[in-house]
């Protein structure tokens, strides 16, 4: 998506999907910062509010518009797929490479899939990896969508469907868990 400006752009991308998902107390940290989840909340991308029109004003001055037309097409294509019902939308989800493999993601994910479990809403993301897919698949993502982009790599929207108490599998959370809002050396109850 941000093509040959990767290197350039990445850190900008990345702290502007985090300043806007932090107002929305959907970001959930392991209290090592080793792994991350950013969420958007059901409903919070219908109208956004001044402070995230401001972060992204920042970043187009930033990204130009060629990065800024194949982000445009990369959100349509994954719009165009993407259920009318009310979701969470995992937006990012991120661990340290030398961490991975240790069950730091499926603790960060565990919170927001716990509460939408228990208010009955869908959870959905995209990914354009094979081994990603795999990954939330495990999680309970099964329900696949192919999004279309041209010139671009596959790419799957994700759903999984909200889980009834009876058919919950226990998520093994070997991390502390702080959510957006907590002081850092804060762990989540669960």
């Amino acid at each position: 998506m941000l093509g040959a400006e990767y290197g350039r752009l990445a850190v900008h991308f990345a702290a502007a999907l985090f300043d806007v998902r932090i107002g929305s107390q959907s970001v959930w940290v392991t209290d090592d910062l080793a792994a991350v989840a950013m969420w958007d909340p059901p409903g919070s991308t219908d109208d956004p509010a001044e402070d995230v029109e401001s972060i992204w004003a920042r970043y187009r001055a930033i990204a130009g518009k060629n990065t800024l037309r194949r982000i445009a097409t990369y959100n349509d294509a994954v719009a165009a797929v993407a259920p009318s019902e009310a979701f969470w939308y995992l937006g990012v989800l991120a661990t340290r490479p030398e961490r991975q493999r240790e069950g730091l993601a499926t603790a960060v994910l565990a919170p927001v899939l716990r509460q939408a479990d228990r208010l009955d809403i869908a959870c959905c993301l995209e990914t354009s990896t094979p081994v990603n897919r795999r990954f939330y698949e495990h999680r309970g993502f099964t329900q696949a969508t192919a999004i279309v982009l041209p010139g671009g790599p596959a790419t799957w929207w994700l759903r999984r469907a909200p889980v009834t108490a009876a058919c919950i599998p226990v998520l093994t959370e070997k991390a502390d868990v702080a959510g957006a809002g907590q002081r850092h050396g804060d762990s989540l109850s669960t």
